[in-house]
């Protein structure tokens, strides 16, 4: 059973990394952070970022990974009592290292989650379209990981291993969404891809939506990673995020439908060979 951490003692837990201290400045002069983490992002491996200025005393904490040695795992707990209670629990029996909560779900018991939810090439829940909620679908062909705009899809569901919508997207093209809330602070989950197969996984301590925008857009947020897109899943007290390299468990304060987790890629024989689509 993984232990719960305070944040002070994170880094002497990140073993073969040098931490250092940076500052900096955006572009627009809104915020100045303050990072403590190791020298670069690599993947297999977590970190967290301090942030100060207009965030003072807020965090990021994220895992990275590569599309081509890892592949999306969509955990379902399943209509009426739950099959694993919890995020540690569902990423362990499914033989994941790492994971966040899911996507939105419906306020009954049976917690019936909103939008697309496919788990080795089955479908448990409809793709839907028309709600921020649904803005993105994330999904695992078996070869690749994508992440795209509900509306427009390019591939059909029937080729998706894994999938999962979410929202509202945070950054496309590298660029902040316009429209993003700007008042309500809350726990937040996203994932994140900087567009050549590098990804990551996070929660951040209560920040609004914009602020986590504008936070990913800012130089040297998340060390060299870009972020080209990312999409917010499922925030506040569905927050949960587990890594069992970095030994983290921050535990959600509500039951969840489902959960994203990461795994070591597998052959799959039945995976259809296709054209490269960017991420």
């Amino acid at each position: 059973m993984l232990r719960h951490f305070p944040l002070l003692r994170l880094s002497r837990m990140l073993v073969g990394y040098f931490v250092v201290a940076l500052l900096v400045a955006a572009g627009s002069c809104w915020a100045q952070y303050a990072e403590f983490r190791s020298k670069d992002y690599a993947t297999g491996k977590s970190w967290v970022s301090l942030l100060n200025g207009e965030v003072k005393g807020h965090r990021i904490e994220a895992h990275f990974f590569h599309a081509s040695t890892h592949e999306l795992c969509i955990v379902d707990e399943g209509d009426g009592n739950p099959i694993y209670g919890n995020l540690e629990a569902a990423m362990s029996s499914n033989s994941c290292v790492a994971g966040i909560n899911g996507g939105y779900f419906a306020a009954n018991p049976a917690r019936t989650p909103l939008g697309l939810l496919r788990h080795a090439s089955r479908s448990i829940s409809q793709l839907s379209t028309g709600s921020f909620t649904v803005a993105g679908t994330l999904y695992d062909t078996g070869e690749n990981i994508f992440l795209e705009r509900s509306a427009s899809l390019r591939v059909p569901q029937q080729r998706m291993r894994e999938a999962i919508q979410g929202g509202p997207f945070l950054v496309e093209q590298f660029r902040v969404v316009p429209g993003l809330e700007r008042t309500r602070k809350a726990m937040r989950t996203f994932i994140a891809t900087d567009g050549t197969g590098v990804w990551c996984l996070a929660i951040t301590s209560p920040l609004t939506l914009r602020e986590l925008a504008n936070i990913l857009c800012s130089p040297n947020s998340l060390g060299s990673f870009r972020v080209r897109m990312a999409l917010n899943m499922d925030g506040g007290s569905s927050s949960a995020f587990w890594d069992s390299t970095a030994n983290i468990y921050r535990q959600g304060f509500k039951a969840v439908r489902n959960y994203i987790g990461i795994r070591p890629r597998k052959k799959h024989a039945s995976s259809p060979r296709r054209s490269h689509l960017s991420q």
